[in-house]
């Protein structure tokens, strides 16, 4: 589950939210709000840890390596526009996993080489593989999974119907933001 608060329908609060989405089976939690500012970031990461750790699921920060370590986050996803992933491995230590967004077999292999532990990649849209606003097709998807020997999750514009679509790319799972959070049922969406 990656958190998505501008999404949330009704006045649920994301801890609510997110404890729906752990209730309904994801098996971890990414904070991405980058639209907080850092007391309101920090806020949040401390409620969702207590509450992943209750549920024994890990809980990972997006792109902020000072709270990720600070409220003693599981690990991080890093992207080309964050700090390096040398950099964060340095600050976060080696109990802590690192993962980082690709969008082709290209960065995939370089973000292996370079110390990521698992891939983000997308987003992926299958609903219309000719759009424009397609980050990654399926056949790249395929090359991503096959170049590396981490696990790769993909992510982004991921609906229901979609998921059939991804049996058989070797990915280990999928990352939902909108999927989870901005359902009226958020256990049965998750």
């Amino acid at each position: 589950a990656i958190t998505d608060r501008a999404s949330l329908q009704y006045n649920m609060s994301l801890h609510d939210a997110v404890e729906e989405a752990l209730m309904g089976g994801v098996s971890m939690v990414l904070l991405d709000e980058s639209n907080l500012g850092y007391e309101a970031l920090m806020r949040e990461a401390v409620r969702l840890k207590i509450l992943c750790g209750m549920y024994d699921i890990p809980f990972a920060v997006r792109s902020n390596a000072d709270i990720a370590d600070a409220v003693d986050a599981d690990g991080i996803e890093l992207s080309a526009d964050d700090i390096s992933i040398a950099e964060a491995r340095n600050k976060l230590g080696s109990d802590r996993f690192i993962g980082f967004t690709v969008r082709n077999a290209e960065e995939a292999v370089r973000a292996e080489e370079s110390g990521a532990q698992f891939l983000m990649c997308g987003p992926v849209k299958v609903m219309d593989i000719n759009s424009r606003d397609v980050n990654v097709s399926v056949d790249e998807l395929k090359k991503i999974c096959a170049c590396v020997h981490i696990p790769v999750t993909a992510y982004g514009g991921i609906a229901d119907v979609d998921i059939s679509e991804l049996k058989g790319t070797g990915i280990c799972g999928i990352g939902c933001a909108m999927g989870i959070f901005g359902q009226n049922d958020v256990r049965q969406a998750a």
